[in-house]
């Protein structure tokens, strides 16, 4: 008969090791978690998604609060409702649309014709409005970008003038 010798402290050793690396690991993926959580790509993220949902179930007056002051000056409130609830639901014959989303891109620099800074760093999103409409199947691609005004993150598109 073999008599076999265990080293128990050895054994302890790889044990409290192996302890240690997935406690590392685990709290290297809380760390990150937490981190895309509250990243300011997530924020824009969540601002896109919340103004398209407003559009989406045709409230564009809470859509229109979203945008950045030089949209506002741009649309006023009542044209603004009125038009994209004729051309985007009414004349596609929809009640509604499905949309989605391009991870946001930060720019660095961003110059655009409206009363921002020359040197803003903002966000970039394609947006793709999806319509079953009753001229068939539909997408349109728009980009948007969400801008910091206030303290806040704001919509705006983008227009040569």
């Amino acid at each position: 008969m073999k008599i076999r010798r265990y080293n128990i402290r050895k054994n302890r050793q790889i044990i409290i090791l192996l302890g240690l690396i997935f406690s590392l690991a685990l709290v290297a993926l809380v760390v990150f978690s937490i981190m895309h959580f509250f990243s300011t790509e997530r924020e824009v993220e969540k601002v896109a998604v919340q103004f398209y949902e407003y559009e989406q179930n045709g409230d564009f007056s809470n859509s229109w609060e979203m945008f950045h002051s030089s949209m506002k000056n741009r649309f006023d409130k009542s044209d603004y409702i009125q038009d994209r609830a004729h051309v985007f639901l009414e004349h596609f014959g929809v009640k509604t649309f499905d949309f989605t989303l391009s991870d946001p891109v930060k720019i660095e620099n961003y110059k655009l014709n409206t009363n921002l800074a020359n040197t803003q760093t903002v966000y970039r999103i394609v947006v793709t409005y999806i319509y079953q409409s009753k001229y068939g199947y539909l997408e349109i691609d728009q980009p948007i970008i969400l801008t910091e005004e206030d303290r806040e993150w704001r919509i705006l598109w983008e227009y040569e003038e």
